[in-house]
């Protein structure tokens, strides 16, 4: 076994990233020092392949207010010789606030370990670069997916040894709203389970207001790596020149004018989780988005404890067209009036926005940890930070729902 082998059977298949955080050169009571935090915030934006497509901030504070000007109406009026004009415009001022979540990651790696593989002592350094890797992929995952509501999960996709059927609430990813979560306040364009195409592309641009979408080499469209294969290999399929291009490049595609971004922790069918209220013993109620290829309902109580979900036919039906769930009365009845978590995978969702208006907030505060536990021999590590995810203008977002998954 090589050491790369043997290093990937304790931290799974994270990238190594050499020299992001030391774990020799921590600063007093293990506060990173500017210039590994700087690093660190780099590298978060950096490997999430977001850079230059997304606004990334930093704060010292507990929270980060973000100044917001606007004109919003016409400001030009006709002008009269030698008469003042009789009205004055202005502009309109608002501001986001960033509150940013705490953000925690253990580990530790004990004394056998560093005897046993090929790099020895130095495989601590190579295992901390692999955790802060992995944190990055982490906080994108949240940046995009978050819901505060939290989506049911099988226990064993979440934490080693648990449940391989019971579900649980994804605790992490309720944290925040997300992206994806905070753009359903902007404009929709439903797909209606349509193929991806030049027309969805082009129904999205005419989906934002005309004052937002005058300067297109500033906007971008952020899709999953698999809607964006897709269309790469529709592009290749034609025999002209720009097919040619595509088949054997991977330069960025740019449909009417703007980027195309695969955003790889975007999934092809997102997870997206509601909470639905049934007023009687037979009720029904519609997803917000459809068609839809799987669902789960649990009781929106749902927590840490594995818990079977209610079974379709016996408890409820589901149209996976309309996404219309209907309770029925059976053994396992959903009582009315309670109150259930729907998790579901609806079809693709995408994002069209200027490049600086998803907003990655993480604070300069971030700590790496250590310390000794004599009586398990292992290094035991800490890394806190905390991060927030916003939108600065959300009419100023397109996000296109139910797009073919095909």
């Amino acid at each position: 076994m090589t050491n790369e082998e043997l290093i990937k059977t304790v931290v799974d298949s994270m990238l190594v990233e050499k020299g992001l955080i030391s774990s020799t050169d921590i600063a007093t009571a293990g506060k990173l020092g500017v210039a590994q935090t700087e690093r660190f915030l780099t590298q978060v934006v950096d490997m999430t392949q977001l850079k230059g497509s997304v606004r990334a901030v930093s704060f010292t504070n507990e929270s980060l207010e973000i100044n917001k000007m606007n004109i919003g109406s016409r400001v030009a009026v006709r002008a009269s010789e030698a008469v003042a004009p009789s009205v004055r415009r202005g502009v309109s001022t608002s501001k986001i606030t960033l509150t940013p979540q705490e953000i925690i990651v253990a580990f530790e790696i004990s004394d056998t370990f560093k005897e046993i593989n090929l790099e020895g002592a130095s495989v601590e350094q190579t295992i901390v670069n692999m955790m802060s890797t992995q944190t990055a992929n982490d906080v994108e995952e949240l940046m995009i997916n978050g819901n505060t509501l939290g989506p049911a999960r099988i226990e064993a996709d979440l934490e080693d040894g648990g449940s391989a059927t019971g579900y649980i609430k994804d605790d992490y990813m309720s944290m925040m709203n997300g992206w994806l979560r905070l753009a359903d306040s902007g404009n929709l364009y439903d797909a209606l389970g349509a193929d991806l195409s030049q027309s969805i592309f082009s129904a999205m641009i005419t989906s934002m207001p005309l004052k937002y979408r005058r300067m297109k080499t500033d906007m971008r469209f952020f899709v999953s790596a698999d809607h964006e294969q897709f269309w790469r290999n529709r592009l290749a399929s034609r025999a002209t020149g720009l097919g040619d291009q595509v088949l054997q490049s991977q330069d960025v595609i740019r449909p009417f004018g703007i980027p195309l971004v695969a955003v790889p922790l975007l999934d092809k069918q997102p997870r997206v989780v509601e909470h639905k209220t049934f007023g009687a013993a037979v009720d029904t109620q519609t997803l917000r988005f459809q068609p839809i290829t799987s669902l789960q309902i649990h009781d929106s109580t749902l927590a840490d404890t594995p818990t079977t979900p209610y079974v379709i036919t016996t408890d409820y039906t589901v149209n996976m067209t309309t996404g219309a769930i209907t309770t029925t009365v059976g053994p396992g009845a959903m009582a009315a009036g309670g109150v259930y978590k729907c998790t579901y995978l609806p079809y693709g969702q995408a994002l069209l926005t200027n490049a600086m208006n998803l907003i990655i907030a993480i604070g300069r505060d971030i700590r790496l940890e250590r310390q000794r536990n004599i009586h398990r021999r292992t290094n035991e590590f800490v890394l806190t930070l905390k991060v927030d995810a916003k939108i600065e203008e959300v009419l100023a977002l397109v996000k296109g729902v139910n797009i073919g998954i095909n």
